[in-house]
């Protein structure tokens, strides 16, 4: 999974409530796996303070996690409207605070899961920049595993190992160090390594096998064979583990969207790209990354057989 800033710890930054709003409310919606009243209550709070950066984040992610469910439930018009909704709080979290890497964070994990690795990467890329010129967290190493990780998808394994180590070196969680580091040996097929990774992972990293995308699986991954079926019945790695997932004769579960759907993510993306425009074009002295719309919509996961070096 990739990492962004967590709703389930910065909804404790709320610590001035208006009616029915609190963190402690909203932390209930949370940990019960209610979205929609997290998302509902957080709503409510950003109309009452509409510049507040962390309740627009919040919001996002709440949002996001929503469009998730859609998709899964196979309910596209839901799916459109949440992510179009979780792109507008980004995108406004953007216009509150130009400087901060961490809007670009959600964009590189909304991307992502649209499919759109070129500009996650950006994105994510975008976030590291900005962390690094304004230096707001010391300890960066999501920043780094990020990359990494939209790397090892892209077959770009020399770029996904530097990143690893700068991730390593900087911080970053050790079961999201342990991940990217058994998918880039299992994608390199280097199985010796990739078996190696994982058993040290499962004893050192409590977290890596109890956890995929964020969410608590039904049962832990014990086995190497677990992990490589839990990537590739996951429409956000199998994808793009393709190789790795036949060698390992594994089902590939993939993200099914419609036309109309494909096409109002089109949208969606060029709105994106023009808002960041107009926001930075205003501000001179902040430097980032907009890539140009391409010509259709983004071409099917590349298979890892030959992956780029």
């Amino acid at each position: 999974m990739f990492r962004g800033p967590s709703l389930l710890l910065a909804a404790l930054l709320l610590v001035t409530a208006c009616g029915g709003t609190s963190p402690y409310a909203i932390q209930s919606d949370i940990d019960a796996g209610n979205f929609e009243g997290a998302a509902e209550k957080l709503a409510k709070r950003r109309d009452a303070y509409p510049d507040d950066f962390d309740t627009r984040l919040n919001l996002a992610d709440a949002y996001y996690q929503l469009a998730r469910e859609s998709l899964d439930a196979k309910n596209q018009t839901a799916y459109v409207d949440y992510l179009a909704k979780a792109q507008t709080e980004v995108l406004e979290a953007v216009r509150i605070d130009p400087t901060s890497p961490r809007p670009h964070t959600w964009l590189g994990i909304i991307t992502a899961y649209q499919g759109d690795l070129d500009s996650s990467e950006t994105s994510f890329k975008n976030a590291l920049r900005l962390n690094l010129a304004e230096r707001m967290e010391l300890r960066a190493g999501t920043y780094y595993s990020n990359i990494a990780h939209i790397s090892v998808y892209q077959g770009k394994l020399g770029d996904a190992r530097r990143y690893l180590d700068k991730g390593v070196k900087n911080g970053a969680p050790q079961d999201e160090i342990d991940r990217i580091s058994v998918l880039a040996a299992w994608k390199a097929n280097d199985m010796v390594e990739a078996r190696a990774d994982f058993n040290s992972a499962i004893v050192l990293s409590p977290a890596f096998g109890a956890t995929w995308d964020g969410a608590p699986l039904p049962q832990p991954m014990k086995t190497f064979e677990d992990f490589a079926a839990t990537c590739c019945s996951n429409p956000t790695c199998g994808p793009y583990m393709e190789g790795a997932c036949k060698r390992s004769k594994q089902n590939i579960v993939r993200r099914e969207v419609d036309l109309d759907t494909l096409s109002e993510e089109r949208k969606l993306e060029v709105e994106r790209q023009t808002k960041l425009r107009e926001i930075y074009k205003r501000r001179k002295d902040v430097s980032i990354t907009v890539e140009e719309a391409p010509a259709a919509t983004p071409a099917p996961a590349p298979s890892d057989s030959a992956p780029k070096r």
